[in-house]
């Protein structure tokens, strides 16, 4: 048996991972700062799991959380996966938003990964999977830090791939696009029609719709597993062929 730490795990994306990670042989620890949405994953489990309550920019949650793995079973997986949504352009961001933004987005999946490595190293053995987005590298209007943060990311996991595959670590990031969460949801303007402004959104993507959570899931659970030994260092999108596209056009005639 082998443990896993997951956070932002209450919701979205992080619940679907958790969905697709636990079982039998793997030990699940989730992460976040809500404590209703933990208590219904961990009621909502198929196994065991067990839960931390704490923000991805608090030490001492991700420490918190790796010990709890390592009561269980050894850590050998790590998914740096909760964020939150900060629009603001430039000249309309203010120091404080910045400073928050940088700290959940940024510094919180770099202390993530700082403690998935410390960990690690004993066993000469371990994958992490970072979750940046396709906004490291084609931003949509208004999101400054937001973008800046999500490239960070992908520079980070490409530092420790370097660093660490001598002694058996890997380190991934996953760039979804749009993706049907709860986060995408809150940006929906008020009282809009839901299925309307999912299909708005999915217009961004030549497949016409925005990304499931169990989707983006199965690519994260292929980059643990050992199905994906030699992969490394690596940015995978999963966004529908939007950032393939130039420009906005509309299906080929066929």
């Amino acid at each position: 048996m082998i443990s896993v730490v997951v956070t932002g795990a209450a919701h979205g994306l992080g619940a679907a991972v958790v969905a697709a990670l636990a079982g039998p042989d793997v030990h699940v620890v989730a992460t976040d700062i809500d404590s209703a949405g933990l208590e219904r994953l961990s009621g909502e489990s198929t196994v065991p799991i067990d839960t931390v309550l704490g923000g991805i920019e608090d030490p001492t949650s991700h420490e918190a959380a790796a010990d709890l793995a390592e009561r269980t079973a050894p850590l050998a997986w790590w998914v740096n996966n909760a964020g939150i949504d900060v629009q603001a352009a430039a000249h309309e961001v203010t120091p404080d938003a910045l400073e928050r933004a940088l700290k959940v987005l940024q510094f919180g999946p770099m202390v993530g990964t700082c403690t998935a490595v410390r960990r690690m190293l004993p066993r000469r053995r371990g994958a992490i999977v970072n979750v940046s987005s396709i906004q490291a590298f084609a931003l949509w209007p208004r999101y400054f830090a937001y973008g800046a943060a999500k490239a960070a990311i992908v520079a980070m996991s490409r530092s420790v791939a370097v660093d660490y595959a001598p002694y058996g670590i890997r380190c991934n990031a996953v760039l979804p696009g749009s993706m049907e969460t709860p986060m995408l949801e809150a940006s929906f303007e008020p009282g809009e029609d839901r299925a309307e402004a999912l299909r708005r959104e999915g217009q961004s993507s030549p497949l016409g719709r925005v990304a499931s959570p169990q989707g983006v899931a199965a690519v994260v659970a292929f980059l643990l597993s050992d199905a994906a030994s030699y992969v490394s260092g690596a940015e995978i999108v999963v966004d529908g062929a939007t950032t393939a596209r130039g420009f906005p056009s509309p299906p080929l005639p066929l």
